[in-house]
């Protein structure tokens, strides 16, 4: 599982006139021109719509790339914008504030805030303690209703996101589509789903949808995945997780999941640590996972794999799950102050396989315990697994008598 090395191996610098030296294994490269948001008008007063000025900065750089400014020291309210042509970067070092609800959705229903292109490359949001506000207390009690990303992106590669702090998006944050994506030394904070004066919904951090994605030096504390992986080989270290919904892989069905890495984490107060959801009578495959050195405090669970999630969905009867969730490795796991040490809940006509815990620590514990008031074997459903230095006693017992 070294996507360090496959990213250096596998992205190739191409010609262009500036590379972005704060990538740390991208030849990622924007062109020279700069323009200021300033010189198409903007206001950056904070309550003017500055939408097309910013449009304008980026759209000047079609020629030949460049870089659209956010200068420091003023706000910018904005609805959508597109960042359309590739060698194109986006520097925010001041703020950029998304419009009220219903002013948006008159503007830019159905857009993202920052949309990037469908198949352009080489494309940077980057700043000097940058912010983009998201307003997200307006939108989230509207559930059913339209809610904007943060940033959008179908099918783009080599994109970086880099020093940049997200406040309170509506929905998802970063819901990226793209291959070959860093996220470095980024901040993405809302409330928790629950147990809060405001909380918010759906509030993923980031969403992987594309292979190759390397994300580090990061604070991720939402109301819902801190990182959701939906894609191949992907790479998350030396970060920190405060509230959400930790690191999941998933929701799954009908999708094949290799090659994902969590490791040097911190988490504190998410809902779970390791968690791997896929939905019933689905066909599909989650494999070659590792979670290392983890670190977690006020977790309420540090280990949740179910292959039931959304169960309440009427399902067909008569379809039996294919879907396998093997080769999974938890090792150097420390936890304290948990409520629950975690649950291996398996399809019958499909049971996980090979789940391996190694010098696993949850200190707290005196006996390995789950949800709904369950105790030891009651925690393992159709999984099987190795249990090396494993503190509470009970799991190596859990998956010999899993049913």
């Amino acid at each position: 599982m070294a996507l360090p090395s496959m990213l250096r191996l596998a992205l190739v610098a191409i010609a262009a006139a500036r590379q972005v030296s704060v990538s740390r294994h991208m030849a990622l490269t924007i062109g020279d021109a700069t323009h200021n948001v300033f010189d198409f008008g903007a206001a950056g007063d904070g309550e003017t719509d500055d939408t097309a000025a910013l449009q304008a900065a980026i759209n000047a750089c079609a020629k030949t790339g460049g870089l659209a400014v956010v200068p420091a020291g003023h706000t910018f309210v904005i609805t959508s914008v597109t960042l359309n042509v590739s060698h194109t970067g986006l520097q925010i070092d001041g703020a950029l504030k998304v419009a009220d609800r219903d002013y948006y959705t008159a503007k830019a229903e159905g857009k993202d805030v920052i949309v990037i292109t469908k198949g352009i490359t080489d494309v940077a949001i980057t700043g000097t303690d940058g912010l983009i506000d998201g307003g997200g207390a307006a939108w989230w009690p509207h559930k059913g209703d339209f809610r904007p990303h943060m940033v959008g992106s179908d099918r783009a590669t080599r994109l970086l996101v880099h020093g940049v702090t997200f406040l309170n998006p509506p929905s998802h944050c970063l819901e990226l589509s793209a291959a070959f994506v860093e996220l470095s030394h980024v901040n993405i904070f809302a409330p928790p789903s629950t147990d809060a004066p405001v909380v918010s919904h759906n509030a993923d951090a980031y969403d992987v949808h594309g292979a190759y994605a390397y994300v580090h030096d990061v604070n991720f504390t939402t109301g819902d995945d801190d990182v959701a992986f939906h894609a191949n080989h992907t790479l998350v270290e030396n970060s920190y997780f405060g509230t959400g919904h930790g690191a999941s892989i998933g929701s799954l069905c009908d999708a094949w999941v290799t090659n994902v890495t969590v490791r040097n984490v911190v988490f504190h107060g998410t809902t779970a640590g390791c968690r791997i959801k896929t939905r019933p009578k689905c066909a599909g495959r989650v494999w070659d996972v590792l979670y290392e050195n983890l670190t977690m405090t006020d977790v309420e669970m540090v280990f949740d794999i179910s292959m039931f999630y959304d169960n309440d969905h009427p399902y067909p009867k008569d379809k039996k799950t294919t879907l396998k969730i093997e080769d999974v490795t938890f090792r150097d796991v420390t936890s304290a102050n948990h409520e629950f040490s975690g649950s291996f809940y398996c399809d019958e006509d499909s049971p996980c396989e090979r789940l391996t815990f190694d010098r696993v620590h949850l200190v707290t514990d005196d006996a390995w315990t789950c949800k709904q008031s369950r105790s030891g074997d009651a925690c393992c459903s159709h999984s099987k697994g190795t249990a090396t230095d494993v503190q509470p006693a009970g799991l190596t017992d859990c998956f010999a008598h899993s049913l």
